[in-house]
């Protein structure tokens, strides 16, 4: 069995406006409500919002990942907690910083577009939920390390 629909059928829901102003040119203008999810900036905005815990993280165990295989300051027991631990911090708070940077560059972009936050509302609830979710990490990881 088939259903017929009328986007199947080829009949269209629902008529797009017609510039002209009563003319009828058959000219049809796009609209793309301001703020939508259909603009680039957008989207980038949501992408970057949801790796703020997870990038910085992927990036620490990649140079930890690095350091322990190549070894370069000849450290015996790689596998200790504070082997190159300045180094894997750095680059996983520095990954943090230049993603937060471009987080609030295009936060800014957008706001300076639209005149409202109402654009920001799923970006920025993206945020406080990656930064509660990263507090919490860390607060259950002090307590199944017993405060050490």
């Amino acid at each position: 069995m088939s259903e017929s629909t009328p986007a199947a059928a080829g009949t269209p829901t629902s008529k797009p406006p017609v510039t002209g102003q009563g003319k009828s040119e058959g000219k049809v203008d796009k609209v793309v409500p301001r703020g939508s999810s259909t603009s680039i900036l957008f989207t980038i905005a949501i992408v970057l919002s949801s790796v703020v815990f997870a990038l910085p993280v992927t990036v620490a165990k990649i140079t930890e990942g690095i350091l322990d295989s190549t070894n370069p300051d000849h450290i015996k027991d790689t596998g200790a907690g504070l082997a190159y631990l300045g180094p894997i911090l750095g680059w996983g708070f520095g990954s943090l910083a230049v993603l937060l940077l471009i987080v609030i560059v295009v936060y800014v972009v957008i706001y300076r577009r639209e005149r409202t936050l109402d654009a920001l509302k799923l970006p920025l609830l993206l945020i406080a939920i990656q930064i509660l979710l990263g507090v919490i990490s860390i607060i259950f990881n002090a307590f199944t390390n017993g405060g050490r």
